[in-house]
């Protein structure tokens, strides 16, 4: 397995709007399910045509902006020494467009115009530039970040990963965290929730006799309701479905929790109406709206839908003195008003690369391990069997004799292999690593 078996299909806000990318979006819950079904057997899956489509390891990113389906098609093989070719990433492409055609009922296509494919290097160098913020919606976001590491965390506790996908990410991970240690990216950059922050005050000036509804007690709610305080909003109410949830929530903020069943009543007091739920259907109805903007007196509503799939009926848009904004709308906002300098950028990209080639680096010392493994075990075959056929003609031995020849046999293999191994990880300058193991293989005999 290499890196040239690393895959990744996905789809993002820059090539689909967003209701197309709230239908390939993933919960938490049926991120686990989809990721144990792309690793299933061939005579598991419905969605494989062959046996070299079942995947080894897998990791789905699922964001508001984005839904990154990451496989690594390798092989396995009972042989220490195989050294086997790059996996079919085009059957596990394929294999993948027909599981996201089924999950989001989008026939391929539809998908086949929205789907980006990268792999080996390219895939490495996309998600590093994602985890560091470079390909984010608003540029140099810190919450993607954390978004990366939660993504490999599910995969884990699903079983499917692997060792590539994991160092993948791992480096993925030490690249943001440079990247926003050793930069100014993010002093530079916005959070969606300024950009929310901006668009109220830009509605209604101060926000200081404001009041904003939050449906929803995540983290993204969460978020956005501290920025709107710190502006000077006067009071956040906060509807969920678990009460106890808004309750904790409107505790932190100097809020107060009020019941989904009171909502008529917390639209009426709100000036913004803040959803981000993760509920697979509409929350805000549009009757819910006009019942409630049908008794305020010339006061405006700011409805910010910061939910992918929409928690907002796009029709509240249509209602007089009612503004809807999704994820889509603050991307323009967020490109013509606060562009990113170019020397931050160029800082960021530089970090990217570097760890990108630590990342080959690895990968290319990890060719070299099956070959490794192959000569150790020829060399403590040797060792073994030499041990068998001396000690019995040695006479009657103590056990601590005994035990003191087969570690000096131990001890000559480990130092006649340290500079050949040594050699295999990092060949001398002037030889490739390919050269160098073929000449390997031919002066030890491996196979």
């Amino acid at each position: 397995m290499s890196i040239n078996d690393i895959l990744i299909v996905g789809v993002n806000h820059k090539i689909a709007i967003v209701e197309v990318r709230e239908r390939l979006a993933f919960s938490p819950e049926q991120t686990l399910t989809a990721l144990r079904q792309i690793v299933a057997s061939p005579q598991e899956t419905k969605y494989s045509n062959g046996p070299d489509e079942a995947q080894s390891e897998a990791i789905i990113l699922s964001t508001c902006n984005r839904t990154e389906v990451y496989v690594c098609a390798g092989h396995s093989s009972s042989n220490a020494a195989e050294v086997l070719p790059p996996a079919n990433t085009s059957g596990a492409e394929t294999m993948v467009r027909q599981f996201l055609s089924h999950y989001s009922q989008l026939p391929l296509e539809v998908l086949d115009r929205i789907l980006y494919v990268y792999r080996g290097l390219e895939a490495t160098h996309h998600l590093l530039r994602v985890a560091a913020g470079l390909d984010s919606l608003v540029i140099g976001e810190n919450e993607i970040l954390g978004q990366v590491k939660d993504a490999y965390k599910i995969a884990h506790a699903a079983g499917t990963t692997g060792p590539m996908l994991s160092a993948l990410f791992r480096y993925a991970v030490q690249a943001g965290k440079r990247v926003h240690t050793e930069t100014d990216i993010g002093r530079a950059a916005l959070s969606m929730a300024t950009i929310v922050v901006e668009l109220a005050e830009g509605m209604f000036g101060s926000l200081v006799d404001r009041t904003a509804l939050l449906l929803g007690a995540g983290k993204m709610s969460s978020m956005t309701a501290r920025a709107l305080v710190k502006a000077g909003l006067h009071c956040i109410l906060v509807a969920n479905r678990t009460y106890e949830h808004a309750q904790k929530l409107a505790k932190n903020l100097g809020g107060r929790a009020v019941h989904f069943d009171a909502l008529p009543q917390s639209l009426f007091e709100a000036d913004i109406v803040i959803c981000s739920t993760g509920a697979p259907h509409t929350v805000l109805h549009v009757a819910d709206v006009q019942a409630a903007i049908a008794a305020r007196v010339e006061r405006l509503l700011l409805v910010v839908d910061l939910a992918v799939p929409h928690d907002v009926d796009p029709e509240i848009g249509q209602l007089p003195g009612v503004r809807l904004t999704d994820i889509d709308d603050l991307e323009a906002l967020v490109r013509a008003n606060h562009p990113l300098t170019v020397t931050v950028c160029q800082a960021a990209e530089a970090i990217v690369a570097e760890e990108l080639a630590d990342f080959r680096l690895w990968g290319e010392a990890r060719l070299s391990v099956p070959l490794i493994r192959a000569l150790r075990a020829r060399a403590d075959a040797i060792c073994q069997a030499e041990l068998r056929r001396t000690l019995p003609r040695l006479g009657d031995l103590t056990p601590q004799q005994q035990r003191a020849i087969e570690a000096m046999g131990q001890t000559i293999v480990n130092k006649l292999l340290h500079e050949p191994i040594v050699h295999l990880k990092n060949p001398p300058p002037g030889i490739s690593r390919s050269d160098y193991a073929d000449l390997a293989q031919t002066l030890f005999a491996l196979n």
